[in-house]
This record gives structure tokens, sequence and C-alpha cells, in this order.
């Protein structure tokens, strides 16, 4: 009977040890870690070659008194190196009949006077006869003879003639390089006109 009860006693601590084996077993397998991957977003950020930047201009250093000076001594350097080459147009923005004529406007872009030392192309609107009709100077010139051209200050005076079928055309030009007003007075034996406008290049095409 002692043995018996040894017996069950050893058999019970066997099973009893088995079960904690196992929940043993389980507990440790469930708290296994699992690593979890979280993204990190980083600032973005802008590289910068200070080698390639450009180098600021003279002109950027200059106040603007200075600036506004800079661009009209510019503009009248441009105005004395047109006169310098002999080559370059006039447009028409106003019309009068010396000596006391009516001042008209002259809106239509298809008037000008081209200058060079080996062409003359004259298409301006003159007014002629005593009722003041609205007549066309249109010609064409392979030269212009006794071309004078003289600075005063701030003004150029260009002078010259040419002829036409027989008319001879006297012309005078007043420039100014500092508002680029130009006065244009032809005289000829159809009467006087003097036109106000510019010069600049050449931009229109031959008519």
């Amino acid at each position: 009977m002692r043995a018996l009860i040894s017996l069950l006693m050893l058999v019970a601590a066997t099973h009893s040890m088995a079960q904690n084996t196992t929940q043993q077993i389980t507990i440790e397998r469930d708290s296994v870690p699992v690593t979890t991957i979280v993204p990190v977003e980083q600032t973005p950020y802008t590289l910068t070659d200070s080698i390639a930047q450009a180098a600021p201009s003279p002109e950027q250093f200059l106040s603007r008194r200075e600036r506004r000076a800079e661009r009209a001594r510019q503009y009248a350097f441009s105005i004395d190196s047109l006169v310098a080459t002999r080559s370059f147009a006039f447009y028409p923005t106003a019309m009068q009949a010396v000596p006391d004529g009516e001042i008209r406007m002259v809106y239509a872009d298809y008037f000008y006077a081209y200058f060079s030392p080996v062409m003359l192309e004259v298409h301006l609107p003159m007014e002629r006869g005593t009722m003041r009709q609205i007549a066309i100077i249109n010609f064409d010139a392979d030269q212009m003879e006794d071309f004078a051209s003289a600075k005063f200050h701030t003004q150029w005076n260009v002078s010259f003639w040419a002829e036409d079928r027989g008319k001879r055309y006297d012309f005078a030009l007043e420039i100014s390089t500092v508002t680029g007003q130009t006065s244009l007075t032809i005289e000829s034996p159809d009467g006087a006109m003097r036109y106000i406008g510019s010069v600049g290049q050449r931009i229109r095409e031959n008519r």
C-alpha cells in the first residue's frame, strides 16, 4: 500500500512538471519580440554651387541717379554712332509746310526716309499748292551730294542734297542726342516741308 501511494505521488508530480514545462514554452514562444521597421522622413535640402553663380555687374553697384545718367550716356553714344555710319532711317510722326502750314500728325507707318552713302530712299507725305493738297515725295537716288555733319553740344546738324528727274531736293536734319527728337526739312521746287520724328536703324524692308 505504501508503495502504491508513492507511485501515485510520483505520477502526479511528473504530470504537474509536464504541464509547467508546456506553459513555459508557450509563454516564451509568444513572447518573442517582433522587429517593426518604421521609415524616417528627412528634411529636404538644396545644394548651392557658389562657384557657378554669376558675378554682379558693375551697374548693380551704382545708385539710381548714377544708373539714369549711365543710360542717358549710352543713348547719346548710340545716336553718335548712328550718325557716324551715315546709314540710318528717319521715321516721321508730324509734318508741317514751311513756313506757316498746319501741323499734321503722321499715323501711317509706311512713311520713311533712308539715308546711306550708296542709296537714298524717300517716301514721305507733303503739302502741295495753295489748297494744301496732300501728295507724296517718292523717289530713290544713288548718292547724297555734299554730305556734311557737325555736332554742337547735344545736337547733330546734317545736310546734303539729291536729285530726282531734274528736281533738286535739299535735306537738313537736326538730331538731339538727349531726347532723340529729329527735325527733317526738305526744300524742293514744289515747296518746303518740315517733319518731326526720330532716327534709328532701318527696320522696314525696301518698298
